[in-house]
């Protein structure tokens, strides 16, 4: 656990710079620990290391893999600890895992390394949503979880697409030099989030007390049943299963898809970012959606939009229709997740509320990557095969 002095220390030293509400705290975080300089060339760095195209694929397995055995455990911890705790924990992973890349040379090295990355994923993933939502105030909780995530998300799709440029800066050249810097400016970025995040109020819940919290087998359990005994919160786990590929294998097919119809890199690397701008704005906006559609056509739009143009996309032949489709698509891919997100912890204790969204994150995790696999193997056959499923 962070130590209080400590917290406090930081706190008093980043007041004047900071905001004081956990929302817009979350928001820096996610921003600053999305930050990659290297993301557009880490395939090269590693093959400056000495590593194989085959070794350095395989460094994300076995994130992928960590983080799907570590999602149910670190939930369980946070809500053990407290989620600031786990909060810290993450982001002190992160920067211990951008010092290791940068002195790393051999291939177990690396793969230690992803699997630090990997944990601190898995601490992050049920802890910044049951942190935020219990910060919130209990009369307009609904909405403001909907602001919130919303507020994330954008920071997160805003560093996703800055990150490159800014990274461009460090690379002029491919050398190994240029590519430390890099990496070094990853890392400062990264422990950024870190005194961010020990900065964070952490809220009232029943687990966070240490001496009195319940055992890791007892918050397991708990979690389980709310899952099991809740209709409605296993109908949005399905529809947040089932819409979770969205967003990953759109990124992964649009590249043959645009080179299929001849579309330049200079087209495709402007649609990427305009997508991913528009994501983030409906991320931040898309409690507006409902505002204007109602709950329940707001939800229902958000969450079958994707699909609908997945469809087009799969239809048309014009590079200038394709183009504007996959910007249109990109936009909307994640434009369900804060209203998704308030809905499910609407319906989740507090006392067991990392827990529960760890297991919906697991489950989703184990749906992608399963997914995946099919979608790869129809993109073989015709990727208009792929983008119809």
């Amino acid at each position: 656990m962070a130590p209080p002095l400590l917290c406090s220390f930081i706190k008093l030293m980043f007041t004047r710079y900071l905001p004081h509400d956990n929302t817009t705290k979350i928001a820096f975080i996610s921003f600053f620990s999305s930050l990659y300089f290297y993301s557009h060339v880490g395939t090269l760095y590693l093959q400056e290391r000495g590593l194989t195209l085959f070794q350095a694929n395989s460094i994300g397995s076995i994130i992928i893999g960590t983080i799907f055995l570590a999602e149910v455990p670190t939930g369980v911890i946070a809500d053990r600890i407290g989620r600031k705790n786990s909060v810290i924990a993450a982001m002190a992973l992160q920067v211990l895992g951008e010092v290791l890349y940068l002195f790393s040379r051999h291939y177990w090295a690396f793969a230690l390394i992803a699997i630090i990355a990997g944990i601190g994923f898995a601490f992050l993933s049920g802890a910044v949503e049951a942190l935020i939502y219990d910060t919130l105030p209990l009369a307009t909780r609904e909405l403001e979880m909907k602001k919130a995530m919303g507020l994330s998300g954008m920071a997160h799709q805003f560093a996703f697409v800055l990150a490159p440029v800014l990274g461009s800066f460090f690379l002029p050249t491919y050398t190994l030099n240029r590519f430390l810097w890099a990496v070094f400016g990853t890392a400062c970025s990264v422990a950024v989030a870190l005194l961010v995040a020990f900065t964070l109020d952490e809220p009232t819940h029943a687990g966070a007390d240490g001496e009195h919290s319940p055992s890791a087998l007892t918050i397991m359990r708990s979690g389980w049943r709310e899952v099991r005994d809740s209709r409605l919160l296993q109908w949005l786990l399905l529809i947040g299963v089932f819409t979770a590929t969205f967003s990953m294998s759109l990124v992964t097919l649009y590249q043959p898809y645009f080179a299929r119809f001849e579309i330049s890199a200079f087209w495709m690397g402007l649609a990427f970012a305009a997508g991913a701008v528009l994501a983030g704005l409906g991320e931040r906006y898309a409690y507006l959606v409902e505002k204007w559609l109602g709950k329940r056509w707001g939800f229902t739009l958000a969450t079958l939009l994707p699909g609908l143009l997945y469809l087009a996309l799969a239809t048309v032949n014009a590079a200038s229709a394709i183009v504007l489709l996959f910007i249109l698509t990109y936009g909307v891919t994640t434009l369900k997740n804060p209203l998704l997100s308030a809905y499910q912890n609407q319906l989740i204790q507090s006392k067991n509320r990392a827990t529960v969204l760890s297991l919906v994150s697991l489950l989703n995790s184990l749906y992608v990557a399963l997914i995946s696999l099919l979608m790869g193997w129809l993109a073989d056959v015709d990727l208009r095969l792929a983008f119809g499923l």
